[in-house]
């Protein structure tokens, strides 16, 4: 079976960047390997033998030419295609291009939006979509495709019928992540940088999925929001969250091991937070700290605290640790089911700084009703004063996944009625009963021109400027910085309820 995972070239993006697959919800200004999709695809080889082919056209340069000499130099059996709710659109025209090149090829989506919209993506009885965790469901949608069972007897995924009947699977039960294979970062072929890093080339890594706790309003990396998107159809109403399940530390060390062997310098750990438990977190950081590579990770402000712990990491080749701070109002984040205080935030950058971690704080608008001006130059305000290199601006997204949507969904926040998809580093689809989605974007603007272009901002950049591509790699971020600053007209908008504005008939 030859397939082919593909990430389309930006050409086919309506808003003309690629968007970025490890966390969804934005188009970044890196732009990151895609793990989740590269550990499915490395399932497809490891477990099932297939011929895979991984092909990220931003990453390898294609463009829409490049992409289809790539459909015509072989006969392709199924193509996969990972579908955040950002890119729906392109992912189902790259799709379209693989179909005209390979007749009678089997289409599969995996994401948030083929989970959460799959009768968008199904136009024929060839296309699937895996619903929530894909690798046990592809493995059995490969055992239906060689007559070993029918479509109906697999969980997790949602087909269509001759008759046109979109059908959906049970919720398929999630599976013993120490049980997953290595994902091979050989099947990339293209090379990544980040700001936040000054080596390259880098790449991203999980080792967890689920995160523990309860905020209302996370969106957290791309795997848990379609997992979390399947684990609320078993609640009537929002309850909980899907469990935690981590590697072992013996599979986390020897992934770390993998990477610098393959020659990469700088990791990005996507996990939701890398911190769990103080000796867990020490014993990895002792036994990775000889493989001199450079990383950094997200954790909790509370799990932030202790000195031992930050320098153990700092040793290892943390450079930087990532905590949602989200507000600086403790009424706020109560509302928001944060389980953190302003205080917290507070020690975790003192603790960080003074052992030899550089600290990044975060202030996401609009996660609470509550919000308002005032409360919003609070938080800017007590970010700007802890003086940390970065502070990441969003605005918060009820997505669909969240208990924030079904909190936006009855009390009528929504601009166009429902959810739909836009970049939360530049936009906003709720009316708040303090703040408008137009109020929300212009505070946004004012949170970046304040952080990172004012004098002290540019000098701060300006100084981490490690050689000449990496000026370039940050001169590409600002000049998209400043194309977000100076837009005046609306984000394109698509119809309520809906993961794409496509005309979906005829795109078989």
């Amino acid at each position: 079976m030859n397939a082919l995972f593909f990430i389309p070239p930006v050409e086919l993006s309506p808003a003309g960047h690629a968007v970025d697959r490890v966390y969804g919800c934005n188009y970044g200004y890196d732009y990151k390997p895609p793990i989740h999709f590269l550990q499915l695809a490395t399932v497809a080889a490891a477990w099932l033998g297939w011929n895979v082919r991984v092909v990220d056209c931003p990453a390898e340069g294609l463009d829409r030419a490049g992409f289809v000499e790539l459909l015509r130099s072989q006969r392709w059996d199924v193509a996969v295609a990972h579908s955040v709710y950002l890119s729906a659109e392109e992912d189902l025209l790259g799709m379209r291009l693989a179909r005209a090149e390979n007749p009678g090829l089997r289409a599969v989506f995996m994401g948030t939006a083929a989970t959460w919209r799959p009768a968008e993506f199904l136009d024929d009885t060839d296309t699937f979509c895996l619903l929530g965790e894909p690798e046990e469901t592809l493995r059995e949608l490969a055992g239906a495709w060689s007559g070993e069972r029918t479509y109906a007897d697999i969980d997790g995924l949602a087909w269509r019928t001759a008759d046109g009947q979109t059908h959906r699977g049970a919720f398929r039960q999630l599976l013993d992540v120490s049980a997953l294979p290595m994902p091979d970062r050989r099947l990339l072929k293209g090379r990544y940088r980040a700001n936040r890093l000054d080596v390259h080339p880098i790449t991203t890594m999980v080792v967890s999925r689920g995160c523990g706790f309860r905020c209302t309003f996370c969106t957290p990396n791309a795997i848990d929001q379609m997992i979390e998107l399947e684990f609320k159809r078993l609640q009537p109403t929002y309850v909980d969250r899907p469990p935690l399940r981590k590697r072992t530390v013996d599979q986390i060390v020897a992934e770390f091991e993998n990477i610098a062997a393959l020659g990469y310098k700088g990791v990005e750990v996507a996990d939701n937070i890398f911190t769990w438990g103080k000796q867990r977190t020490q014993e990895i950081c002792d036994r990775i700290a000889p493989l001199g590579l450079q990383w950094l990770c997200l954790a909790r402000a509370n799990m932030l605290h202790d000195p031992a712990t930050i320098q153990s990491m700092a040793r290892a080749g943390c450079q930087l640790v990532y905590m949602g701070s989200e507000s600086f109002d403790d009424g706020l984040l109560d509302d928001m089911a944060k389980d953190l205080k302003v205080k917290d935030v507070y020690k975790a950058v003192k603790t960080c700084r003074e052992n030899g971690v550089h600290p990044e704080v975060s202030v996401l608008m609009g996660a609470s009703q509550h919000e308002s001006w005032r409360t919003l130059y609070n938080s800017f305000r007590a970010a700007r004063s802890l003086g940390t290199r970065f502070v990441h601006f969003s605005v918060a997204l009820p997505s669909p996944s969240t208990e924030l949507y079904d909190i936006a969904l009855r009390e009528g926040w929504f601009t166009q009625g429902d959810f739909f998809p836009v970049d939360n580093q530049r936009d906003a689809i709720v009316n708040l009963p303090n703040l408008s989605a137009r109020e929300l974007k212009l505070a946004l603007k004012l949170a970046y021109v304040a952080q990172y272009l004012s004098p002290e901002g540019v000098m701060k950049t300006a100084r981490s400027v490690s050689s000449v591509a990496d000026l370039k790699h940050k001169a590409r971020s600002a000049t998209r910085l400043f194309r977000f600053l100076r837009e005046r007209k609306a984000v394109r908008r698509v119809p309520p309820g809906r993961v794409t504005g496509l005309d979906l008939r005829g795109l078989g």
